[in-house]
């Protein structure tokens, strides 16, 4: 998930002598975790799309499955509580807890993310957003695009698709606190460029924006031009699909105890102590995801791409750095978490040279922990595989062979 921002000096305390943990770098086919339960298996179904469609909203790289957290407020929680990411992404665990009847803390380092999540506090009906799209002339609320979008975007888009793009982000300029909005304009953001006709661009990835450069390439390559796209059709088809069950009567309930935070996950400014009852997160791995370079056209469309580009993002190339860097983070949610609380990382397996790196065998190095509010603890490790997913065989990804391909969920319980 999207990460917090590197402090320019890490905290020398954790100092991880990695020749001591020489066995955790090597590939080892049989671990055994003598300290804690270790539970294998298939916890959560490999088909796609099973949960609220509205999950599916956004494509986006390097987020887990909303099954993931469900599985975790299932087994943890009872009656309505708190649940926070401080790594949080495209809002999946923010919004599993809010369709559940709980409250969120969603953090993030950047704003693409928090506007992602909180764009979904309220859901308004399709028909109110079809109501709302029938009274936008969005065409004549744009402009013309300038010489420097021009070279810019139209690999991209239709110079008329273009202007109605303009147009809807120019009347959310000016009213960004409305609800009905928000949503559409989050549609509208999902739909930027991918690889059907229900998008707004020429043939594209969904899940990263690519460089004008490549896109130009690709549509040589193909022999195509960028289309005219209504953007209104398309924002209500998605829309409809997006909204095609209920949202529980619950939802909105929970939503409106919501928080969304801009900030490092090693300083939750804004989440008192002692306030949260589950962490569930998946932090930032080893060098393996640009979050700025591949999200640089949805941070223009919400005008913040300047603000993207100059975030300092946690990307770590050295493991001691990496568990530095977790350290502080865990001691954080540490501070937040209530008595009883628990904190579930799902990390995964990286390459790291020639060998392979067990992620949750770093993170538990750490522990046990001491807070002045009680003790962490490793509760259990839950080690889920299974088939990958055709958004994982895109990044080239085989199972049980290569990249993170497994999640690995490594459960901390505070204690008095």
């Amino acid at each position: 998930m999207i990460a917090a921002q590197r402090k320019k000096t890490l905290d020398p305390s954790p100092v991880i002598d990695l020749a001591a943990h020489a066995q955790l770098l090597r590939p080892q086919p049989v671990r055994r975790y003598p300290e804690y339960p270790v539970h294998r298996g298939e916890f959560w179904t490999a088909r796609q799309r099973q949960m609220h469609p509205v999950h599916y909203s956004v494509s986006y790289r390097a987020s887990f499955k909303p099954e993931l957290p469900d599985f975790f407020m299932q087994r943890y929680l009872t009656g309505r509580s708190v649940v926070l990411d401080p790594f949080g992404g495209r809002g999946t665990t923010a919004l599993q807890a809010n369709l559940n009847g709980h409250a969120a803390v969603h953090n993030d380092i950047s704003p693409v993310s928090v506007f992602i999540s909180s764009s979904r506090k309220s859901i308004p009906p399709i028909e109110r957003i079809a109501a709302r799209l029938e009274c936008l002339d969005l065409a004549r609320l744009g402009r013309p695009w300038t010489p420097e979008e021009k070279d810019r975007f139209s690999p991209f888009f239709h110079e008329t698709t273009f202007r109605e793009l303009i147009g809807l982000r120019n009347i959310w300029m000016d009213e960004r606190h409305d609800d009905e909005l928000n949503y559409i304009m989050l549609t509208a953001l999902t739909r930027l460029h991918g690889h059907s006709d229900g998008f707004f661009s020429a043939y594209s990835f969904p899940q990263i924006s690519i460089p004008p450069e490549a896109q130009r390439r690709n549509n040589e390559k193909r022999g195509v031009m960028p289309g005219y796209r209504n953007v209104a059709e398309r924002i209500l088809k998605k829309a409809r699909r997006d909204l095609s069950r209920p949202i529980p009567d619950a939802f909105h309930t929970a939503s409106r105890s919501n928080r969304y935070l801009r900030g490092d996950a090693r300083t939750l400014k804004g989440v008192r102590a002692n306030s949260v009852d589950l962490i569930v997160t998946s932090p930032p791995f080893l060098d393996k995801v640009d979050y700025a370079k591949d999200n640089w056209m949805r941070a223009w469309f919400i005008g913040v791409e300047e603000e993207v580009r100059s975030l300092s993002m946690a990307v770590f190339s050295d493991p001691e750095e990496w568990l530095a860097f977790m350290k502080d983070a865990i001691l954080e949610m540490g501070r937040v978490l209530r008595v009883g609380g628990r904190a579930v990382i799902e990390v995964g397996e990286v390459e790291y040279g020639s060998r392979i790196l067990y992620l949750e065998e770093l993170l538990a190095s750490l522990f046990p922990l001491r807070l002045r509010t009680g003790t962490l603890r490793v509760e259990e490790l839950f080690l889920h595989t299974q088939e990958f997913t055709k958004l994982a065989n895109c990044w080239d990804v085989k199972n049980n062979e290569k990249g993170t391909n497994t999640n690995r969920c490594l459960v901390i319980r505070k204690e008095a």
